[in-house]
């Protein structure tokens, strides 16, 4: 055998054998498995507008109309209301963009002293009718009024209805003469609509707070203020649009009250600055809070 075929045999042997070994290695282990997805639970859902936690919004009928204190009443007083939902304006939107408000309102009824009076002569003939005695039927609009200028001093619509207030407003100041009756009446929905707005979003939060409190409430809600206030408020009367309105908003108020001279009516005066809120935000934590598996968000 030549010298070359054994160098070739030896080599041949090697790989072989070096093969071999390989095939009896242990192979390394594989990597350990990703660390499981922590979720972030998110904050509970914030109600609109510093509003209330709890507070029940008028429900809408079977033909889709919300049932409030503008619901089914006539075009007078659908212009006095109109008139009021004004003044409320007037009274509460003082930041200096919202001046139009005061200037346009003070001109209308002033302008139009007359023809509001007698609006003013036929609801209250209205009411003798129905309640019979003079006291009675006073102090029954005296009572309605009240609800209706507390309904549009409602804190958590204040600054959708101040610029709402500010447009109409702006068009009554650029006008050369209005109809006083037909520019109410034109315009009633208008001053409407900020509410009508705020409760659709306030229903919305309902749902999206219910939807939370289903799903993190019994591990999380503790920490959260509006879990709690809902668990508070039930069995005990909640507020609703109409009434005081220092109950309808998360900030404490600091509430005056005028009279109207021509209805008696209180008007709440309790100016919001739109650009603060006091409503908490929490992180959500569980209930044992020593937990190695708290969520960050």
């Amino acid at each position: 055998m030549s010298r070359g075929s054994n160098i070739t045999i030896r080599f041949t042997t090697a790989a072989v054998g070096l093969a071999a070994l390989g095939a009896c290695a242990t192979p390394p282990p594989p990597p350990p498995p990703p660390p499981p997805a922590v979720e972030a639970v998110p904050v509970r859902p914030l109600p609109p507008g510093q509003a209330s936690y709890v507070m029940d919004i008028p429900e809408t009928n079977s033909l889709g109309l919300r049932e409030t204190v503008n619901l089914g009443i006539s075009d007078d007083e659908k212009v006095w209301h109109f008139r009021s939902a004004w003044n409320v304006a007037a009274l509460n939107c003082l930041d200096p963009q919202y001046q139009p408000i005061l200037d346009a309102y003070s001109s209308y009824i002033k302008d139009y002293a007359r023809p509001l009076k007698q609006v003013n002569d036929r609801i209250d003939a209205e009411y003798r009718k129905e309640y019979g005695a003079r006291r009675t039927a006073i102090q029954a609009r005296e009572s309605q009024m009240t609800m209706v200028y507390n309904y549009f001093a409602l804190p958590p619509a204040r600054a959708d209805f101040c610029r709402t207030a500010l447009g109409v407003s702006q068009q009554y100041l650029a006008s050369q003469q209005v109809d006083p009756l037909a520019f109410a009446l034109a315009n009633f929905s208008a001053l409407e609509g900020p509410f009508e707005r705020f409760f659709v979003a306030y229903e919305q939060y309902e749902r999206e707070s219910a939807a939370w409190d289903a799903r993190y409430g019994e591990r999380y809600g503790a920490s959260q203020p509006g879990y709690v206030a809902v668990k508070n408020a039930r069995g005990y009367q909640t507020p609703q649009p109409g009434s005081d309105p220092a109950s309808l908003s998360a900030t404490p108020l600091q509430e005056t009250k005028v009279i109207d001279p021509d209805t008696g009516a209180q008007i709440p005066v309790a100016p919001v600055d739109e650009t603060r809120s006091s409503v908490p935000v929490v992180q959500p934590i569980p209930n044992d809070a020593g937990n190695d598996d708290t969520p960050q968000s």
